[in-house]
């Protein structure tokens, strides 16, 4: 044997010292690969306890827990939505809510109105609802040019509070500073429109649910209407479309009508309206000479300027004509009686306007 050679001696217990470390090196790759595994079970575990926590369990609903009315506008963010609930108490996992609405295609579909959300209600059937719509228990129809005083009415009739109650808290003056209401009343911020209403909304509910509706067009309006008249405020524009609404139905004749009451105010000329003193008359439609001299600051024939609020609840259309008004000459207009108007720049053509019509009829 050659000295440094190793020996058939060597030679295994070199082979055995390789096995050996073979052996080590498989045991310390499934220690690490079972710890991996463990961990990824672990977290799984972790995974469907926090969903089915955030998905299918309410925050400590305690048997006292009442109903929650939940408004939701048209336009409004699936996540924004989400975040209110939580707010309210339904979920205290939002971001988790989101992940899932977000994967199934929730949040691109979800349902404006009022929701009536009870204490049993897991955030997964709310998410539910918010996407395929409750079952309403009430349906409003609130028309075009309706007052306050109609639509506390028809609420009264669908068992959603009194009309004093309805009344009362729409001219409240903390409410009013709560919905930023530039009026003495909720007269003209009331949109008119059909509202779909679970059993657990009071009249606070539904009325805030129409002034958030007329602030959703509002704005829309407003933004997309480059030529407002400057010297119209809130108020005064949705004064002025309230006495649009109820001076002329067709969208058309809308926006000349508009104009020949912005041509009168910035002329210094009195509106002469009929339906501000129909108004101030609480509603009485036959007018008769007499009518016109009322000492009331709605009488238009008797006072300058804009009545001190609106007279109705205009809609769209009346909006967007004060907003977007046609530019004409026009300082008179009178009905033909047959649903359209006969405009006049003097007040010999109106008077000629006027026997015109008188004569057909």
């Amino acid at each position: 044997m050659r000295e440094g050679h190793p020996g058939i001696t060597g030679l295994k217990e070199e082979g055995r010292r390789v096995r050996q470390n073979s052996r080590q090196r498989w045991m310390s790759g499934f220690r690490y690969s079972k710890n991996v595994v463990t961990v990824f079970a672990l977290l799984f575990i972790v995974f469907l306890v926090w969903n089915e926590r955030a998905l299918f369990h309410r925050p400590s609903v305690t048997p006292s827990a009442s109903t929650i009315v939940l408004h939701v506008l048209p336009g409004e963010t699936f996540r924004s939505v989400v975040f209110e609930l939580s707010r309210n108490g339904v979920t205290r996992f939002p971001e988790t809510l989101v992940f899932w609405g977000v994967l199934l295609g929730i949040d691109t579909n979800i349902h404006a109105g009022v929701y009536e959300i009870s204490p049993e209600m897991s955030p997964f059937k709310v998410l539910y609802d918010l996407h395929n719509g409750q079952k309403y228990f009430y349906r409003l129809t609130v028309p075009e040019g309706f007052t306050l005083e109609q639509i506390a009415r028809r609420m009264a009739r669908l068992g959603i509070g009194s009309e004093p109650e309805i009344e009362n808290l729409a001219s409240s003056p903390d409410f009013l500073k709560e919905e930023n209401i530039p009026s003495t009343s909720l007269e003209g911020y009331l949109f008119p429109d059909t509202y779909y209403l679970p059993k657990a909304a009071s009249p606070k509910d539904v009325l805030q649910m129409m002034v958030s509706r007329f602030r959703t067009v509002y704005r829309f309006l407003r933004k997309n209407s480059p030529d407002i008249p400057h010297e119209l405020s809130e108020n005064d524009l949705v004064t002025l479309a309230s006495i649009v609404q109820d001076e002329t139905g067709h969208p058309n004749d809308m926006a000349i009508v508009a104009s020949i009451f912005i041509n009168r105010l910035r002329q210094h000329m009195k509106l002469q309206s009929d339906p501000t003193v129909i108004y101030a008359l609480h509603g009485r439609r036959r007018l008769h000479a007499r009518d016109l001299t009322v000492d009331s600051p709605y009488n238009t024939y008797r006072y300058f300027g804009l009545p001190p609020t609106p007279i109705c609840n205009p809609g769209e259309a009346a909006l967007k004509a004060v907003m977007n008004p046609k530019p004409v000459s026009y300082l008179y207009f009178v009905s033909d009686r047959h649903g359209g108007q006969i405009y006049s720049d003097t007040l010999v053509e109106q008077d000629r306007a006027i026997r015109k019509v008188l004569k057909k009829h």
